[in-house]
């Protein structure tokens, strides 16, 4: 038999210790995003560049978004000294966005893909945010226990700046029970769990939820401690474009 909870335990990049080591959940927010813009700051001014301005987006929420303007013969330069600023999502130039697509001519707005430092710091995020957590699901069922509300509306605070990526929620099984069945019940969780973000605004079409059902175990065994550590919902974050761990 499935247990009444899964344990989240997430994908962990191994890169996001070395650039997020610092970095935890009470650290997220204005003061974080102002670090972010001040250390983005430094790598225009350490790379000689002049005569080139930059944002950070914060209204109508905050996010990783650099916006640059300025000095059109430092735009490549200053594009490039930003992008590889660990913790930056999306960096774009003023005025390039309706050459990116904006819809103005029927086509979807695009979005670049994020680099390997802003994947790893976004996987680092949830890494330090559901330390100690746990997603509560009805015995048996996919239905969100209630006091799973609060965490949910946590990762999804901590996926929103994360521009340029797409998650997937990855449901598992311990190896008790029937295989069928257990397949089935994890990919109706990942399917919650996914549909719970969607609802808190995490766009969905950067969300994908798969179902593992038993075929992955951390342990094989069938004891308490294996079953707990087997059973669980795994986040796996990757840039735009990119197929996720497992695809």
């Amino acid at each position: 038999m499935v247990d009444k909870s899964t344990k989240i335990i997430v994908g962990a990049v191994a890169t996001s210790l070395m650039a997020w080591g610092a970095h935890s959940a009470m650290g997220f927010g204005a003061g974080f995003v102002d670090r972010l813009e001040g250390r983005a700051g430094s790598a225009l001014s350490e790379s000689g560049i002049a005569g080139v301005e930059m944002t950070m987006d914060r209204d109508p929420k905050l996010t990783r978004t650099v916006t640059l303007s300025g000095d059109e013969n430092q735009k490549d330069a200053a594009m490039a000294a930003v992008r590889a600023v660990p913790g930056v999502g999306l960096v774009k130039w003023a005025g390039d966005e309706a050459a990116d697509g904006d819809g103005s001519d029927g086509s979807a707005a695009t979005e670049t893909p994020a680099t390997a430092e802003a994947v790893a710091s976004c996987q680092g995020d949830i890494n330090a945010l559901m330390e100690g957590k746990t997603i509560n699901f009805k015995s048996g069922s996919a239905y969100l226990a209630a006091d799973s509300n609060a965490i949910i509306d946590e990762l999804a605070k901590a996926l929103a700046p994360c521009a340029g990526t797409k998650v997937e929620v990855q449901g598992h099984t311990d190896l008790t029970g029937n295989p069928a069945s257990n397949q089935a019940l994890s990919q109706e969780r990942a399917d919650r769990v996914m549909k719970a973000l969607a609802a808190k605004s995490v766009p969905a079409d950067r969300l994908t939820a798969k179902g593992y059902g038993p075929s992955q175990p951390l342990e094989n065994a069938m004891t308490g401690a294996a079953n707990a550590k087997n059973r669980r919902t795994v986040f796996v974050v990757s840039a735009a474009g990119a197929k996720a761990e497992g695809e």
